[in-house]
């Protein structure tokens, strides 16, 4: 039993530490930057299919998020706001609700008035491609469809929402 807690204690360690890692790409140039992994998924409320592709030459922001997620549910105003303010300027914001309940999801975005583009991945296998480990997870892609930055954890309060409005000035630009 103490063998099991040895190797437990450590990893969740690990984990906590990773999810709440920030990453930025640290490249010389733009194309050393790693191009985002395309991907197609149905809507939160089923009614369209939607891929990455869809927004090819556009800055993006990709939100890994699950309605049972305190802290997704609780950055997503953030998103909504800053959407609606640069939704005419081409810049994409895509929620991907992982391995939810469909039904909550639907719930908790109707309720809360989000209308960006949400996306359904009931197996995992987009937050898997491209290596979330922990929610909320946030990519900021250019308009070549290359990550600029990764971000681990939530966006809260008036530093979660400085940090993201820089993140979300180095893809405009």
């Amino acid at each position: 039993m103490k063998n099991i807690y040895l190797f437990t204690i450590p990893l969740l360690l690990t984990l906590l530490l990773i999810s709440c890692d920030q990453e930025k790409a640290q490249s010389g140039t733009q194309s050393e930057l790693p191009a985002a992994k395309d991907f197609t998924l149905e809507s939160v409320d089923g009614e369209k299919k939607v891929s990455l592709e869809d927004f090819r030459g556009k800055p993006a922001v990709i939100n890994f998020w699950a309605s049972w997620c305190g802290p997704c549910k609780e950055e997503m105003p953030l998103f909504e706001q800053t959407w609606k303010k640069y939704k005419d300027k081409d810049v994409v914001f895509v929620g991907i609700d992982v391995m939810d309940d469909r039904n909550n999801a639907e719930e908790f975005l109707k309720n809360e008035g989000i209308t960006y583009t949400n996306l359904y991945d009931s197996s995992g296998e987009v937050s898997n491609k491209y290596g979330v480990i922990a929610l909320p997870a946030t990519f900021f892609l250019d308009k070549k469809g290359n990550i600029v930055v990764k971000n681990y954890g939530p966006f809260i309060g008036e530093d979660g929402r400085k940090k993201f409005k820089s993140y979300l000035k180095e893809i405009i630009e």
